[in-house]
Formats: structure tokens, sequence, C-alpha cells
């Protein structure tokens, strides 16, 4: 069981940051508290708990996770579950890039250097990238139905498989730009796996990611070629000390798509399906 702090109300807690899944929380000196929203699960809780670990044990630049005194090491708080891990201070590299944007050349070499790096571990504690694309496809299979959802799995299984470390969602907003260097966050969907099958996922965030809400049409404009030019600039900086061939990310483009539908994004839904449909139907 976890720890169940009584007491503690999180709209009166300092919140430092937040997500899709969970709100980060100030805990203490140096540290904080990454508090999953209302209906994550303890399993699920404890699971990107012990994916953020290994992921640190690497030796990857990541927070340490510090677990509570408790079987699971888990933290609960008005029925929701979380852990320590130590705070970061910094702006994340996006934060960074919109203020400074001709430092774009730059970070797009960092940040290719970063992906680089991690895909240069061994995930041994990681869930594996193969067994968790095989059970998103199982969750969507209602959607695309079970014949393409078939075909899915045949192509995932035909495209190269690996053991390298896959953040699974690496994008500039899950870099924070500290004083000692750049800090990799959001471990949640870590796998070992294809570096390739990572990478398209990157690709396919830079290429069809929304935009945020209340934007104007010019400013989508300059967002759109802002981001072109930060891929362009990606994609040549990883191949040039990678052996990573381009047509094997490119190969993985159709089951990403396939993978990122599962994520239960509204505003994609039409046009993932309609690419799912166009490739495999």
């Amino acid at each position: 069981m976890g720890t169940e702090i009584q007491g503690l109300d999180p709209s009166r807690m300092t919140r430092v940051g937040q997500g899709r899944t969970a709100e980060i929380f100030a805990w203490g000196e140096g540290r904080v508290l990454r508090l999953f929203r209302d209906g994550a699960s303890r399993d699920y809780a404890r699971r990107e708990m012990r994916i953020s670990h290994a992921v640190w044990q690497t030796g990857i630049p990541s927070p340490a996770v510090h677990p509570a005194e408790a079987d699971d090491g888990l933290i609960e708080i008005d029925g929701r579950f979380g852990f320590v891990m130590d705070r970061v201070e910094g702006p994340s590299m996006l934060r960074v890039l919109t203020a400074k944007p001709w430092m774009l050349w730059h970070h797009a070499r960092q940040f290719a250097r970063l992906h680089r790096m991690l895909h240069s571990k061994t995930g041994g504690g990681l869930p594996s990238q193969h067994e968790r694309f095989h059970l998103v496809v199982d969750r969507i299979s209602g959607e695309v139905g079970a014949e393409i959802a078939g075909r899915i799995r045949s192509a995932i299984d035909g495209l190269w498989l690996g053991d390298a470390v896959c953040h699974g969602d690496f994008h500039p907003d899950n870099v924070l730009m500290s004083a000692g260097g750049p800090i990799i966050i959001d471990w949640g969907p870590a796998t070992a796996g294809c570096p390739a099958a990572d990478v398209a996922w990157t690709v396919y965030l830079f290429q069809h990611g929304g935009t945020p809400p209340g934007m104007r049409l010019w400013q989508r404009t300059i967002l759109d070629l802002f981001r072109r030019l930060f891929l362009a600039a990606y994609r040549r900086a990883y191949l040039r000390g990678s052996d990573v061939p381009w047509s094997e990310v490119e190969r993985w483009g159709p089951a990403i798509a396939a993978i990122r539908l599962g994520d239960g994004v509204p505003e994609e839904r039409a046009l993932l399906l309609q690419a799912i449909r166009e490739h495999f139907g």
C-alpha cells in the first residue's frame, strides 16, 4: 500500500507544473510531487514511478525518484496517487525557443543529440515497446475494425525491433533547460524498443501536433514554419551521428499514426482514422 496523507487538499498546494495526466506540486526542499489526476489507478502511478527510476539508473539526465516509505513507494492524497522526485529548475526548451526563436538551429541540434544519447542506452528495466504497441492496437481495434487492426499488428511485427531506451513522447516541452544542462522529463510512455519508432513519433508531433487554442491564422502559419525548420534541423543532426536510416523512420509512420490514435486526442482523431484507413484499409 502507498503512504496516505490525510488533511492535504491539492487545490491548496503549490502547483509548479502540469500535464495531461498529472500535476506537479512543490514538495519540500529540492523535490516535487507528481500527483496523477483523478481516475489514474494505483497501478498506473506505480508503473510510471518504476519506469522513471529505471531511466534515471541508466544515467540519462532525468529527475531522480524518491519512493515513499511504503510497500509500493507511492503517496496517496485525496484518492489520487503520486510519487516524489527531484525538482528541476528551468524553463522548457519550447519556452526558450519561443522567447529566442533565433536559437532554433542550436536547440534543434541539441535536441537531436539528446535523442541519440538516450537511444544509445539499453532499456533492460523498461517495458517492451513491442508489447505496448500491441496493447494499444487491441484498444483501438473497435474504432478501426478487426481486419485493419490485424494489418497494423502485422506491420509492427515486420518492422525492426530493438532494446534501446525510447522516450515515447519526445518533444521540446519535455526537455527542461536547467543550470546544470538539459533534463528530460515525463517518462510515462518510455519503453525498450526501436529508436526509429521513437523518432517517427517525434516526427509525427512536429508534422501533425495540434496548436494552442486561440491562435490566429498568422500565428499558426508562423508556428507551422517554425516546426518545419526545427524538424529539418533535428533530422539532419540526428542522422549525422546515428546508424538509424531515415527510410526506417518513414516505414514506422503509419503504425505510429495508429499508436497515436490510442492517445485519444479528440482534435486529431479524424485525421488519424483517415490516414490509418488509407494505408491499412
